[in-house]
């Protein structure tokens, strides 16, 4: 793979710091032809800023690659008032290269009065005018066209586009680059590998190896102060021998050999697949030799090659190790037996390392382990030895800051990914483009940073990441700290939840005890107030702003009352009304409009009673008595301009009203309903049921049923877009699933954490909350020991979120995350 060459060099690219595209698509006839390197910037003077700023480059610019790009674009010296433009480059020989730059804004020069050798002149080019500009001994030219000026080191190139007769560019790719890139960002690349050989090998050192990458790639830019990141898609040659052709449909899976490389590794490369014989059938279609160990390895789902002590160390993670095992049993010469494993001597130069080819390349292994279902091969016996003291003490890769810094700016699935310190990098730049230059890149000052490409295939073309980033320890995502802890004198009944003090915009805490006292407790701890109720609390308290004055409210039920406090815990009026016979509900709140035109909805039994903001009974609603008694809490959802009143009732039926009570949406069949509520999923009426089915009625009130085999006490909870299941010990995430340790679970949370959804989930027998992102990768630092759902919330308008949860019996602890 070849992938660090583009690596660097988008770097030095990235350099350039001078150009942006337009998006109109006559751009394309002012671009010339034989293009083989553009760059589009959308920011002229921010993109001159952050590359002037940015330590990566600094630290880079040594690079021959980089020198070569700088000497040829001192032009931009004599620039000023620039906005954006498009940038590119054509090669013209073996020896020299030039640069031409689109813009809609005119070419303004700064002030060149102090300049003694400079020349200024108009030349006439069939009926066009160029301007010929010579300071020192830099030469450019510049000319209108259309509503575009060009500027080029060369006079040839330019007047090849003033007098072409093609009326655009015929290079289908970059018209795609200058419609598809993200002109949010500071800049975009596109390079044409496939046919600027000719450019690189000006540019790259005379000891390259051969550039066989892709066809084309386009790379957007993002530049901040302690790193360098890329991202853009690459596609695939139709020539054969281009190495990234070889995972082309090979769907990538979660990369997991970090948790088995050792930690102090200087670089561990993870190639994963879903089918392996995709990649056979690559191997066969670009030329590569196939052998009949290719088949052994089918049920490889991770190839990894780790550098460790100067040394590589090869994983073959599979789904099915009998095949695999049984070859390497047959070729061995010994065993060694080494902390409970069992450690095989291998034959030389096995067949098997040659169908990894060129994975691999020509590496060869003389001893091999095998790790729960991965296969581990060393040179040495002591490498191997090595692996597996650091596996079992857990020193390993997926542990050190290094990993965890490249982590949090990748994707967890990948086709290749690559993640190295400045020691492991160079190596890699010198196996896969040239020596000299990883001599030049291990002399520059980037020791304490992070390395990583990544590679996905997507049906038929590749999602590219590159990262260069300064390791911090700031940067470790969703670390976890206590809050504050209080404990009240009696247990506590309820869940303890954040509610939001109007005076200053910042969270509070409520909740009761099992003496039916209610307690507000600020953010320090300290009990602001308590109220003494005639019962528990049923479900959630919903703050309301029933005046319509910023000033909010507590609205809730207990088994026989519906109650509305103020902030100081006092009674508003009407808002205390009994109902006798208990069993009421826990209290539902609707907003139709956003107003604050409040309904609340009490159900006890088969009643309903909707009152307004005032306290009185909605008299158009005519829903004031269900066919069965209703379970949990009515719910309201909309969908596009309509309203859906939602209540499920304990004979099975599902009833779906509009706002005045009216059939919406006739369901006329039964359901055993679990305790989970009904949610909006994909616009859609969602549910499980006690059988292990998940039900799903459209707008339409059609039925559709999935046979889950959920056990009867599992949990759900969903958004729009996100579906979260618990299952015994089995959390399910969309389409993600994750096996925790046996405990009795409480349902998944679903809640976001700056825009992105994150899942929360109890382990009530073992009092541990876990929580896991929208992948259903665990966040660090936890599990928190507690014994109850968490509510969370950035209590200090901070930006950063904490949790609160129960804690034994009496005690309430608060934790933030960021």
């Amino acid at each position: 793979m070849r992938l660090l060459l583009i690596y660097v060099f988008a770097i030095l690219f990235c350099f350039a710091c001078t150009p942006h595209k337009n998006t109109e698509n006559d751009i394309l006839e002012a671009i010339p032809d034989h293009t083989v390197l553009a760059i589009q910037i959308n920011e002229y003077e921010s993109l001159k800023s952050a590359i002037a700023s940015n330590e990566p480059y600094n630290k880079l610019e040594h690079l021959r690659p980089i020198k070569s790009i700088v000497s040829k674009l001192e032009t931009f010296n004599f620039l000023t008032n620039q906005t954006k433009g498009l940038l590119t480059f054509t090669a013209n020989d073996n020896t020299t290269f030039d640069f031409t730059y689109i813009t809609l804004d005119s070419i303004a020069l700064i002030e060149v009065d102090e300049i003694t050798n400079k020349h200024i002149e108009k030349i006439t080019d069939n009926s066009n005018t160029i301007t010929s500009y010579q300071f020192n001994d830099i030469h450019f030219y510049s000319a209108p066209y259309g509503s575009y000026s060009i500027l080029s080191s060369s006079k040839t190139v330019l007047s090849s586009i003033l007098n072409r007769d093609a009326t655009s560019n015929n290079n289908l790719s970059i018209n795609e680059f200058l419609n598809t890139a993200n002109k949010e960002k500071l800049a975009n690349i596109w390079i044409d590998l496939e046919h600027g050989r000719t450019l690189l090998q000006q540019i790259l050192p005379q000891d390259q190896t051969d550039l066989d990458f892709a066809s084309w790639l386009s790379l957007d830019i993002t530049l901040k102060e302690q790193e360098l990141q890329m991202n853009g898609v690459a596609l695939p040659s139709m020539t054969p021998n281009y190495s990234l052709n070889l995972l082309n449909h090979t769907k990538p899976i979660t990369n997991t050999l970090w948790k088995l490389s050792p930690n102090n590794a200087t670089s561990v490369t993870s190639y994963g697949f879903e089918e392996y014989a995709a990649f056979v059938q690559n191997k066969k279609t670009e030329g590569f030799p196939i052998n009949e160990q290719d088949s052994l390895l089918y049920t490889v789902e991770e190839i990894g090659i780790a550098s460790y002590n100067k040394e590589d160390i090869l994983f073959l993670r599979t789904f099915g190790t009998a095949s695999l095992v049984d070859y390497i049993q047959n070729e061995k010469t010994a065993t060694h037996e080494f902390s409970g494993h069992e450690i095989l001597e291998l034959k030389p130069q096995l067949g098997l390392f040659t169908a990894l080819h060129p994975l691999i390349g020509n590496l060869s292994f003389n001893y091999a382990s095998i790790v729960d279902n991965t296969i581990v091969f060393t040179k040495n016996q002591t490498g191997i030895e090595s692996v597996i003291s650091k596996i079992s003490t857990g020193d390993t890769f997926d542990k050190t800051i290094l990993f965890k810094n490249a982590e949090a700016k990748l994707t967890s699935s990948s086709s290749k990914m690559t993640i190295s310190n400045l020691e492991g990098a160079g190596t890699y730049l010198k196996k896969s483009v040239s020596e000299s230059l990883s001599n030049e890149f291990l002399k520059s000052n980037l020791k304490d940073y992070v390395f990583a490409n990544q590679v996905i295939a997507d049906k038929g073309f590749f999602h590219l990441n590159f990262l260069i980033k300064k390791i911090t320890e700031e940067d470790e995502q969703h670390t976890v700290s206590p809050v504050f802890e209080t404990q009240l004198q009696t247990d506590l009944a309820t869940l303890p939840q954040f509610v939001t003090n109007h005076n200053n915009g910042k969270k509070e805490i409520i909740v009761q005890d099992q003496e039916n006292t209610l307690y507000l407790i600020s953010i320090n701890g300290k009990i602001l107030w308590k109220k003494q109720l005639n019962s528990n609390i049923q479900g959630k308290i919903h703050q309301v702003d029933l005046f319509k004055n910023g000033k909010l409210q507590l609205a809730f039920t207990t088994n026989n009352e519906f109650l509305i406090l103020d902030r100081n815990g006092n009674e508003v009026q009407p808002f205390t009304m009994n109902y006798s016979g208990g069993n009421v509900n826990p209290l539902a709140v609707f907003d139709y409009e956003g107003r604050k035109d409040y309904r609340f909805v009490v159900t006890q039994e088969n009643k309903v009673f909707m009152y307004n903001s005032k306290g009185e009974i909605v008299k158009g609603f005519t829903y004031t008595s269900a066919e069965g008694n209703i379970e949990g809490t009515p719910q309201h959802f909309r969908i596009g301009r309509k309203d859906y009143l939602v209540f499920k009732l304990a004979n099975g039926l599902l009833r779906i009203v509009n706002r005045v009570g009216k059939t919406r949406i006739p369901v006329k069949e039964k359901f055993s309903f679990s305790n989970n509520p009904v949610q909006l999923y994909q616009n859609k009426f969602t549910f499980t049921t006690l059988d292990g089915s998940l039900v799903q009625i459209d707008t339409q009130g059609k039925v559709t049923s999935s046979k889950l085999q959920l056990t009867k006490d599992h949990g759900m909870d969903a958004t729009s877009k996100t579906l979260a299941i618990m299952n015994d010990n089995i959390l399910r995430i969309r389409d993600k699933k994750v096996e925790l340790e046996l405990g009795v679970y409480s349902k998944p949370e679903i809640f976001y954490l700056n825009d992105k959804i994150y899942v929360s989930v109890t382990d009530i027998q073992n009092q541990k909350i876990y929580v896991f992102d929208s992948q259903a990768k665990p966040i660090p630092d936890f599990p928190i020991f507690g014994s109850s759902s968490i509510d969370m919330a950035d209590i200090n308008n901070n930006k950063k979120v904490e949790f609160v949860f129960k804690d034994q019996e009496n005690s309430i602890k608060v934790y933030k995350i960021r």
